[in-house]
């Protein structure tokens, strides 16, 4: 070696041999890494089952990262990277019809009474992988349906439920916040759209049996808007409020065990509504509509120009992520808590966590009676 080349030397590092991995932590996701191929996978059930996942409890969503390079002899190879998650297993449409066609003839209660029982529900934001995820959620909102409806069998003379739901009832990542949450969600969209559908028909079929007048109303969130970017949509147009037709239209196949359920959304170009359920007015929405604690001269602008919330007895919103409740006079704002697994954000830069849960009250007019975090 001449001194030259003694110059020219370096330190050429050492460079460690790729191999394929993965990881899963089998609540809310994880990825498999292959090494180098010649070509793509062809099958997502080959490559979930020779990384030793089982194709019905863990799935591959979204597209993978692709990283390609040309070797040496001048062939192309790549590696891929898969995002997987808990496999969401469901009916189909055909299904979904059938356990609505075969309930039984609705037996009436014989309750006429003016009285509204309310189960209000808000930020499920179905896909978030914050927390306990999806799952985390999906048993959280089930045990407050069990509970609401172990407390309802026990409140006599309700002639009305009313299933109010204050939006975000699915994450819709690439949406909210400019998209920036795109990555933090487990489910694609339709995945959560089919879920939070599902999830309203097994409350709406729980309660059906307990009353002769239940009303659903949704109104859609910040998260639930079917796009954003690059341009606006309608404030309708969003997959909460498409959940609920869906589960109406479902509905509609079997008058006789649903035809005392109706369901409400807001009209067109409009974020939220008043409705009467039993001798109660409430007005719903989600809440992004104004600041943190300004509901109240959101109510008062409409009110002032003669609003349909100007006669409402209840303002029912979510968005904030806690429970709050503000009342005077004949008025009362109920602000929801929220439903996910939590914030990871919100945490790393304050400390605080919310309390999560839905809520259970009774209404007669402008009263409210035995409120309760379930």
């Amino acid at each position: 070696m001449s001194f030259a080349d003694d110059l020219l030397k370096q330190p050429t590092a050492a460079e460690s041999e790729f191999k394929p991995r993965t990881e899963f932590d089998g609540a809310t996701g994880g990825y498999i890494q292959t090494g180098p191929l010649d070509t793509a996978p062809k099958s997502h059930i080959e490559l979930l089952e020779a990384f030793g996942y089982d194709p019905d409890e863990v799935q591959i969503v979204g597209a993978p990262r692709v990283s390609r390079w040309q070797t040496y002899d001048e062939r192309w190879l790549a590696a891929y990277r898969f995002t997987i998650a808990p496999h969401i297993l469901g009916l189909d449409v055909n299904e979904l019809l059938d356990s609505i066609r075969d309930r039984e003839p609705h037996q009436p209660t014989g309750i006429t009474t003016g009285g509204a029982f309310v189960f209000q529900a808000g930020d499920l934001q179905l896909g978030k992988i914050d927390g306990d995820g999806v799952q985390g959620t999906i048993d959280r909102y089930f045990a407050g349906v069990d509970k609401a409806i172990a407390d309802l069998k026990q409140r006599p003379n309700i002639g009305a439920v009313h299933l109010a739901y204050v939006g975000d009832c699915i994450e819709n990542g690439g949406v909210s916040q400019g998209g920036k949450l795109a990555w933090r969600q487990s489910l694609t969209v339709t995945e959560q759209v089919r879920l939070w559908r599902r999830t309203l028909l097994e409350t709406v079929k729980a309660f059906a049996p307990l009353t002769d007048e239940l009303v659903v109303s949704v109104v859609g969130g910040n998260h639930d808007d079917a796009t954003r970017l690059p341009v606006q949509t309608r404030a309708d147009d969003n997959w909460a409020t498409e959940g609920a037709i869906a589960v109406s239209d479902a509905l509609a196949e079997n008058s006789a065990a649903y035809g005392h359920v109706r369901v409400q959304v807001p009209p067109r170009d409009q974020g939220y509504m008043t409705v009467g359920v039993g001798d109660s007015v409430f007005t719903l929405l989600h809440g992004h509509q104004f600041r943190k604690g300004k509901a109240a001269d959101w109510w008062a602008s409409q009110a002032f120009h003669h609003g349909n919330p100007s006669g409402a007895d209840f303002l029912l919103h979510g968005h904030w992520h806690e429970l709050a409740i503000q009342q005077a006079a004949a008025r009362t704002i109920i602000c929801s808590p929220t439903l996910d697994g939590g914030s990871a954000w919100y945490r790393d830069k304050t400390g605080a966590e919310s309390r999560p849960g839905a809520l259970i009250y009774t209404t007669r007019g402008p009263a409210l009676e035995n409120l309760s975090l379930v």
